[in-house]
């Protein structure tokens, strides 16, 4: 908050830089949205695991067995993705990352596909309800005979922010790397 006072005087001048941060959008049924972190898919009662199919381009390519999975840009990268043990992707990639949330196996791992790439996936377990959480914010309920779609979207966030921020500064404080942390 102290570099706010700042901030506004370079705004006034012309001092900032605008990033473009690239969404994704989601949809199931008739239902479409957009979302700036990430799109999760969980279970719905914390009792019981869920089996979730997942599709690269119309082939199947992984079955996720656990508590869901996050498809996230690269700004959600370092957020909930980051936490269930997703890549960081720097801000500026046109990519997606898929990350298992706490899968029943060592073998699912995220992996990170091209912003081009259309994914779709799907509850495979009979008579379960899977929740969408978008940005952590907006709940949807998905049925067993729901697909859910996610592409990149044609539409971008732009971000102000001071002329000096650097993206890889902010990861060594908020990440604390470099410090001696024992």
């Amino acid at each position: 908050m102290e570099q706010l006072p700042k901030f506004i005087e370079d705004l006034k001048k012309g001092i900032y830089k605008i990033d473009n941060r690239m969404m994704v959008e989601g949809s199931v049924n008739l239902n479409k949205f957009v979302a700036f972190n990430d799109i999760v898919i969980s279970r719905k009662s914390i009792s019981s695991m869920i089996k979730i199919r997942g599709k690269i381009d119309g082939r199947s390519f992984n079955t996720y067995y656990g508590d869901g999975v996050i498809v996230s840009t690269p700004t959600g990268s370092t957020a909930y993705s980051l936490s269930a043990g997703g890549p960081i992707m720097t801000p500026n990639l046109n990519a997606i990352a898929i990350t298992p949330i706490a899968p029943h196996t060592l073998s699912a791992r995220p992996i990170i596909v091209d912003g081009s790439t259309k994914l779709s996936f799907e509850s495979i377990d009979k008579d379960r309800e899977l929740h969408l959480i978008l940005d952590g914010q907006v709940n949807l309920t998905m049925n067993e005979q729901d697909s859910l779609e996610i592409k990149m979207s044609e539409k971008a966030l732009y971000l102000v922010k001071p002329e000096e921020r650097d993206y890889y500064q902010v990861l060594r404080e908020k990440l604390k790397w470099g410090d001696n942390l024992c």
